[in-house]
């Protein structure tokens, strides 16, 4: 009985220490890595692709934001590729156009389906140098072109992850999703610090076109519908391991909405989850395994211990030994979040920290397990 107490213990606190120097090197490299400001003039052609499907809430807002840059007009084109929407979305967008030099709209074919298709269409029409996408139901600052552009002549970056976050939470549902993503924000762009591509996501992306084409653009990850942004980062940083670089700059950053709804987080998170594990490289894989363990083992370690060792006259030190490596771990996840708060301007949202923790730990397991399994609903269309 104790040698089974001391290994579970012993595990526990490896899986701890491991967790623990994965986060402060995260930290670290955030705190390292400055804020980039503008510091080029010098005009590269743009062409900013939005894939839309049933935005018609959106897809306004997100065509004036793009509009309003504070960048030569004459120096990007907006391409809008409509994924076979049910609603106006195409409508809106070709009123849009029909005034606008600089945006062109167009269809998927019957035969073309999903976000990656509509991003290689748009990509073998596109005029610009350098590829921005994000998403419909996004916004930006007026210098989120300027941003992309000073950096990508600064560095000469093969492609450029940038943050995203959210905007108008209203719900303590909202607020909590907020703290999430904010920490997948940091521990993206920190890992890009170490030359380690684990995250990105498409709605603030840009790359250089003819790199795109030189890797493939989506072949070999166009099997599945989702992937468009982390598959392709892979396959970037494969072929140029130094070209894949973070901007850490709030004039940078877009913004997009929380779902309002547990249905809607649920479908989101198996579709972000769909591009399965094996597909992941190898630092990805390693990063995930070790977050889902150490979730696994705070959550399941106690009630564990209540069955096996509840009689047992070690087993208060047991769940004392188990509630430091819990408090170990909410330490370093607040520096974490509290430095990508402050980057965001919304430190007022970990107030709600500690329930962020434990339902995080429960959201990890839970997903880890059912969040690549069976279909998920997007947008009105199933998905495998």
């Amino acid at each position: 009985m104790e040698f089974l107490l001391t290994l579970v213990l012993l595990i526990g606190i490896l899986l701890c220490s491991l967790y623990l120097l994965l986060i402060a090197s995260y930290c670290f490299a955030w705190i390292k890595m400055k804020e980039e400001r503008l510091i080029s003039d010098v005009p590269v052609f743009v062409s900013v692709i939005v894939a839309a499907r049933n935005e018609e809430e959106n897809i306004a807002r997100c065509i004036d934001a793009v509009l309003a840059q504070n960048y030569p007009s004459e120096m990007f084109e907006l391409i809008i590729v409509d994924d076979h929407s049910e609603d106006s979305t195409f409508k809106i967008a070709t009123e849009y156009a029909k005034k606008f030099h600089q945006i062109k709209c167009v269809q998927l074919q019957a035969d073309f389906i999903g976000k990656k298709q509509a991003v290689t269409h748009a990509i073998s029409i596109a005029r610009g140098k350098l590829i921005v996408t994000t998403d419909a139901d996004c916004q930006m600052e007026t210098n989120w072109l300027a941003s992309f552009v000073s950096f990508y002549v600064k560095t000469n970056a093969k492609m450029i992850v940038a943050p995203v976050a959210f905007r108008k939470e209203n719900s303590l549902f909202e607020k909590m999703q907020s703290l999430e993503f904010m920490a997948l924000m940091a521990c993206g762009g920190a890992s890009l610090y170490y030359s380690k591509a684990i995250m990105c996501n498409g709605a603030n992306l840009c790359y250089q076109k003819e790199v795109f084409n030189e890797v493939g653009g989506y072949s070999i990850t166009d099997e599945k519908a989702s992937g468009d942004d982390v598959l392709l980062m892979y396959k970037i940083k494969k072929s140029y391991p130094q070209g894949v670089l973070f901007l850490k700059s709030k004039e940078a950053i877009v913004y997009t909405k929380a779902v309002n709804t547990i249905e809607a987080f649920f479908q989101q998170r198996k579709r972000w989850a769909s591009k399965g594990f094996l597909v992941l490289n190898t630092e990805t894989k390693a990063v995930a395994l070790l977050i889902y363990l150490f979730n696994f083992y705070l959550l399941f370690a106690p009630l564990f211990g209540s069955i096996c060792f509840k009689n047992s006259a070690v087993y208060p030190v047991y769940i004392e030994i188990c509630l430091i490596l819990f408090g170990i771990k909410c330490f370093i996840d607040f520096l974490l979040l509290f430095l990508s708060a402050s980057f965001f301007d919304k430190k007022r949202f970990l107030l709600l920290f500690i329930p962020e923790q434990i339902i995080y730990m429960i959201y990890v397991v839970l997903f880890g397990f059912i969040g690549s399994v069976g279909k998920y609903e997007w947008k009105g269309r199933k998905t495998n």
